[in-house]
């Protein structure tokens, strides 16, 4: 399979589709140049032009259709997978995938697949359907592509919710391994990133487990931020169904940083507010178009994968696109990066400021916005998010240590009783926003910490600027926010005493620091 291609359905898909039909052909192949166009679309006109050229997978092609014509899908007359596809696959829907193996193109790896699921009984029909499907593409193309495979052998499964693409993702490649004539494969490693891990994700896990026991090692779930993800090209990001503008940040941290990127978009919105933060600065033109049309974009959802693509190109990837059945979804374009030989095709000093008219007022008494001008809008960290926690997703042994030791509950919640949470009594933190001196003075972090030494001397006190110094539009004034760290070095402070200390020092700034005020 060549690079610099894009995916499209066959002329054969295009009439099944039609057809309203349960076969589905996989993707095939067209060259780049006739995917330069503003818009995508999947007419009938780009199905049947991308049809030249094309070079299909019989062997995925054979999975999908078994996928999408499996007895799970249509079992009777009255219950089909439309109205069925939200309910959870529990114990009695196991007989469904229990089909034999002399059944014609069987797909066995699946039915143990989706057993496994029914035994953990939390997760519903269409999602277990939608990923195995999103994951077979995502193998192909990544893992098991013989210019891909010795290079890529790890994957971080973002917004990962029950961990399912990452169990699939480690099923499909030890199945690959194992089929393998020369067994020289290191296996795949997996580790799922949430804000928060939902019971249904341990539950997936111990069942998992109890059928694949030697997949332990290669499976990890991390309880924290996307801020505190810190990207790198051995590590593929793959995300199913990524919501809203998650998709958009997982493009410009893949075209930022380079890294490989899976990623079914999901739940397009165009929100200023959001949108401006995230969009990629390879992009720029194009997110702009779509920030500034006036009323409603009836074909939003392909304007916001073609300014993701076009992000992704002009920094130098390669990209791929393609369809998993639209039977399971309707959210089923799946777009496949992977670094190219190009370069960036902008300058590298381009920031991500949209040309859009800003309607944002600062109230009375509101904290003015951080400065993030000079920022690189990605998930890679910053200062403030590396406070003792990061999630490295190099391919060494350094920092697959690291994330097995912060994975899983009780490390989640170890983290919690330290983190900036006002339910948790340690470490916590306060922000501080002052009008500078209009004599152009600064205030350091050296010196705030020193006057909250004097007014607190039995409280250690860790001080971080927020951003840069912001300007006032029309009074010219600046202004400075400063996050404070109360009870450090393993002293406790509750929450309360830190407010209270807080407070003291909010009053104490004009008398320290004269011609300061804070807001």
């Amino acid at each position: 399979m060549r690079f610099g291609m894009i995916i499209n359905l066959s002329t054969t898909v295009f009439r099944a589709q039609a057809l309203n039909c349960n076969r589905l052909n996989v993707y095939s192949i067209s060259t780049v140049h006739r995917h330069q166009r503003s818009h995508l679309s999947l007419s009938a006109s780009s199905i049947i032009d991308a049809h030249s050229d094309a070079v299909q997978n019989k062997a995925l092609e054979a999975r999908i259709n078994d996928l999408v014509n499996h007895p799970a899908v249509v079992w009777n007359a009255t219950s089909t997978f439309a109205s069925m596809h939200k309910k959870k696959l529990a114990h009695r829907h196991i007989p469904q995938f229990d089909r034999s193996p002399t059944t014609n193109n069987c797909d066995a790896l699946f039915d143990e697949f989706a057993t496994v699921v029914c035994n953990a009984g939390v997760v519903a029909r269409k999602e277990v359907f939608e990923t195995w499907a999103s994951a077979l593409y995502i193998h192909d193309f990544f893992f098991s592509q013989e210019h891909n495979i010795k290079t890529l052998r790890r994957v971080a499964d973002i917004a990962a919710g029950h961990g399912l693409l990452a169990w699939a993702l480690l099923i499909l490649d030890d199945d690959y391994r194992r089929q393998r004539s020369e067994n020289d494969l290191p296996p795949l490693t997996a580790f799922c990133l949430d804000v928060q891990m939902p019971k249904s994700a341990e539950l997936i896990q111990t069942s998992m487990l109890e059928r694949f026991p030697y997949l332990d090692e290669q499976f990890d779930y991390v309880e924290g931020r996307l801020e505190q993800l810190i990207p790198h090209e051995s590590c593929l990001l793959a995300g199913v169904h990524a919501c809203g503008t998650l998709s958009d940040v997982l493009v410009s941290t893949a075209a930022d940083h380079r890294v490989p990127l899976a990623l079914v978009p999901c739940c397009h919105s165009r929100k200023a507010k959001v949108l401006e933060a995230c969009a990629s600065r390879f992009a720029k033109k194009e997110y702009e178009a779509i920030l500034n049309t006036q009323g409603k974009i009836p074909d939003l959802a392909n304007r916001l994968d073609a300014a993701r693509i076009t992000a992704l190109r002009n920094s130098g990837m390669d990209v791929v696109e393609a369809s998993i059945p639209n039977l399971f979804t309707d959210k089923n374009r799946l777009i496949m990066a992977t670094p190219g030989q190009k370069t960036h095709l902008i300058p590298n000093d381009a920031t991500n400021q949209m040309n859009v008219k800003s309607t944002n007022k600062i109230q009375r008494g509101q904290m003015p916005p951080l400065n993030t001008i000079n920022d690189n809008v990605s998930i890679n960290p910053k200062d403030r998010f590396m406070k003792g926690f990061s999630v490295p997703c190099k391919d060494d042994k350094q920092s697959r240590v690291i994330i097995s030791k912060i994975s899983g509950r009780i490390a989640a919640e170890r983290r919690k009783e330290v983190m900036h949470n006002r339910k948790h009594h340690q470490m916590p933190q306060l922000d501080l926003s002052l009008w500078l001196p209009d004599d152009g003075s600064e205030i350091t972090e050296q010196s705030m910490q020193k006057v909250i030494k004097r007014t607190h001397p039995n409280i250690n006190s860790n001080v971080t600027m927020l951003g840069g110094v912001y300007l006032d539009p029309k009074t010219g004034r600046r202004a400075q926010t400063y996050r404070i760290q109360y009870g450090v070095d393993d002293e406790v402070l509750s929450f309360d005493e830190a407010n209270k200390a807080h407070k003291i020092l909010y009053h104490s700034i004009p008398l320290e620091f004269p011609g300061a005020k804070c807001r």
